[in-house]
């Protein structure tokens, strides 16, 4: 299933400006607290490394939620990193461009800045578990309206986004991650995060992928403060053994085969029974 959604979440990017290579943009989301300065990290890279100029010394953008707060130039491995103190607790949109004289053209990019606060509980919600089965069901449920052209783009679990989204309303932050067979290393985190808010998903932090998969995403959390990351929502065995390991309760939606359910992990038959259950 993720491997679909690798596949089907593949965009096309801008047409090549006349004079200039076209190149790609990646910035990651970034997790702080307030008052608390934050490393918000992008990466230029050619589409044609063979056939362009150097990504270093690429003159980049940054902007938090539209107004522009800093630039600065790309290494020679196309990184660029910028420091930023957020004031207020909140979610804010990171937008990274490209300068108009550069001689890279590539699409900006988009992430999220999360700025919690460290007492609020967090949850970890598996991505496999937000979309439909590509299964064929003898009772389909109500297909919702595809927002894009791309037809074979996965289609979200009807109720996931609206009960996820009560639960971090008032209560829960959201890290989204990949399961532990580490297909987000597979597409682009930015892909991901575009797929989320086409589908209305609450906005959280969009784990990146590191070396040692979801066991090493965790303890890495747990490592900066996130120590109320103590539930998750997940789809496979696979992650529901792991956050178990990591001594957090979870929730399996939808119901495993009898006989899979790990001894203590809990279960739900649908996005609707999950909150019962947390």
């Amino acid at each position: 299933m993720a491997l679909a959604l690798c596949a089907a979440l593949a965009m096309a990017t801008p047409g090549e400006a006349a004079g200039k290579a076209p190149g790609t943009l990646m910035v990651r989301d970034a997790l702080t607290l307030p008052n608390h300065p934050v490393r918000i990290e992008a990466q230029v890279a050619l589409k044609t490394p063979a056939a362009g100029p150097t990504v270093g010394g690429i003159l980049l953008r940054l902007q938090i939620d539209g107004k522009e707060v800093a630039a600065g130039r790309t290494n020679e491995a196309g990184q660029a990193s910028f420091d930023y103190l957020p004031k207020m607790r909140g979610t804010n949109v990171i937008s990274v461009s490209v300068d108009g004289e550069a001689p890279i053209e590539a699409e900006n990019s988009r992430a999220t800045l999360c700025v919690w606060e460290r007492r609020r509980p967090i949850v970890v919600v598996e991505l496999a578990a937000l979309i439909q089965s590509a299964e064929p069901s003898s009772t389909p449920a109500a297909q919702p309206e595809r927002s894009s052209p791309n037809e074979s783009a996965p289609l979200p679990i009807a109720e996931a986004a609206e009960e996820l989204s009560r639960l971090t309303q008032y209560y829960y932050n959201v890290v989204y991650v990949s399961g532990e067979q580490g297909a987000v290393e597979k597409f682009s985190i930015g892909q991901v995060r575009r797929w989320l808010e086409t589908h209305k998903f609450p906005a959280g932090f969009v784990a990146p992928p590191v070396p040692g998969g979801l066991s090493a995403t965790l303890d890495s959390l747990r490592n900066d403060g996130w120590t109320t990351m103590k539930s998750g929502i997940g789809r496979t065995r696979a992650f529901a053994d792991l956050l178990l390991q990591h001594r957090m309760e979870v929730v399996v939606v939808p119901e495993l085969p009898k006989g899979e359910l790990p001894r203590k992990a809990k279960s739900a038959k649908d996005w609707k029974e999950v909150r019962k259950k947390l």
